[in-house]
């Protein structure tokens, strides 16, 4: 590797990164499989940019390890996979907006039809194009978002069956509101499966019958139905209060330590000076922050309470020895030691505490966040045997070198 493009490289990764490891992703398809029923379909999940790894990279192996079909939210992502050269089955989630259904209808994609307005625009812009559309009808058992409801599918089977020559009517399907409660998740599935007989009942017959998403795969294996819509499992993240032992983990966030220096007694940190020092104390600034995703809370005074708790309930035991010491989201850690945080995390800076700590600038950190909220200008550096084989930040890419010259993890495997 010249010079040259050696710098070129490490200009386009920056300081900061998120690794995507493909092999674990991989993996994960068949630990998923495993526990489908023969003839289970399988819809892999890549709304949010595949939660944050990169949709097309993680379609093309999920697909390439036997994935049926796509799942994503929008009609956007859904046309952005078939400008990749994506050509599997895709399902927009969420009901199109009108604007959206000629773009849609020629790409092929399948449909989502929450309402009877939805219905009759869908097959208007079919008719006007001359292409039958492809379509799965939303149900509401207890989400409270899009869909019919399930106590009135069935009266309106009729009216959607008259659609049939604009529509093919390929599935149904519902969301589950708390996939790990085992008691919800069946109430939610026995109303849709109501729901569905009633629409059988009237002449209006679908396929594709689901319901079951990550969470309800471990809890209702009965749940799975004729197809399941896997997001969290295929990326190494087990559903809270579930348990997953076999999967990988298959996204890290790094950071490389800008500076390390040494603040006298009362010295503060931050934004609002809302760290001070008590003694001198040794930090090191990191260039990470809430624009990158740490820091990001998606939750209210009440949850917040909940989470520090449960933190505090999780330090006891590590203190006693009951509980092994592992990483938790919003944390940074050089090797196996956790950094603390001071002050407020800013934009792209964020200083912790290294104490007796030998850190040094340049050294590498791990910044635990969310796959979903690491920011998507960050670089992704995309993994094989180890070896980056792929980089993009934003919609551009650049060559990786081989091997490229970024350090191995700082400590072992992550925890599932």
């Amino acid at each position: 590797m010249g010079a040259g493009h050696a710098a070129r490289w490490a200009a386009f990764v920056g300081p900061t990164w998120a690794e995507v490891d493909l092999d674990a992703i991989a993996a994960n398809v068949p630990w998923v499989r495993g526990r489908l029923a023969p003839g289970v379909r399988l819809l892999a999940v890549v709304k949010a940019d595949a939660y944050g790894h990169g949709a097309p990279e993680v379609a093309r192996v999920v697909l390439a390890e036997g994935a049926d079909a796509l799942g994503v939210s929008t009609v956007a992502e859904g046309l952005a996979l078939r400008e990749e050269g994506i050509g599997a089955p895709i399902l927009v989630l969420a009901p199109a907006a009108a604007e959206e259904l000629p773009a849609a209808l020629e790409a092929g994609l399948i449909l989502t039809v929450a309402d009877l307005e939805g219905a009759w625009g869908l097959a208007g812009a079919a008719e006007a194009l001359g292409v039958p559309a492809r379509a799965h009808v939303k149900c509401d058992t207890g989400m409270g978002r899009y869909g019919f409801a399930w106590t009135e599918l069935g009266a309106r089977a009729e009216d959607l069956r008259r659609l049939e020559g604009a529509v093919r009517w390929e599935g149904v399907f519902t969301h589950m509101a708390r996939g790990a409660d085992a008691a919800f998740t069946r109430c939610q599935l026995a109303r849709f499966l109501t729901a569905v007989d009633g629409a059988a009942a009237r002449g209006l017959r679908f396929p594709v019958r689901h319901a079951a998403a990550s969470a309800a795969l471990l809890a209702v294996p009965e749940a799975q139905l004729d197809m399941v819509r896997i997001g969290s499992l295929l990326y190494g993240e087990c559903p809270a209060g579930l348990s997953a032992p076999g999967l990988r983990r298959a996204f890290a966030l790094w950071s490389r330590v800008a500076q390390v220096r040494e603040l006298p007694r009362g010295a503060t940190v931050g934004y609002g000076a809302a760290w001070r020092a008590r003694r001198p104390t040794r930090v090191a600034t990191v260039p990470v922050g809430f624009a990158d995703g740490l820091g990001v809370q998606a939750a209210g005074r009440a949850r917040r309470l909940a989470v520090r708790l449960r933190a505090l309930g999780r330090a006891v035991l590590e203190a006693l020895g009951l509980r092994p010491r592992t990483p938790r989201q919003g944390e940074v850690w050089w090797r196996d030691h956790r950094l603390r945080i001071l002050g407020r995390v800013a934009m792209q800076q964020v200083t912790v505490a290294l104490g007796e700590l030998p850190v040094r600038p340049g050294d590498v950190v791990a910044v635990h966040v969310p796959s979903v909220f690491a920011s998507g200008q960050l670089a992704r550096l995309y993994l094989r045997d180890g070896v980056c084989v792929a980089a993009r930040r934003g919609r551009s890419s650049l060559a990786a070198p081989a091997p490229a010259p970024w350090p191995a993890r700082p400590y072992g495997s992550e925890h599932v």
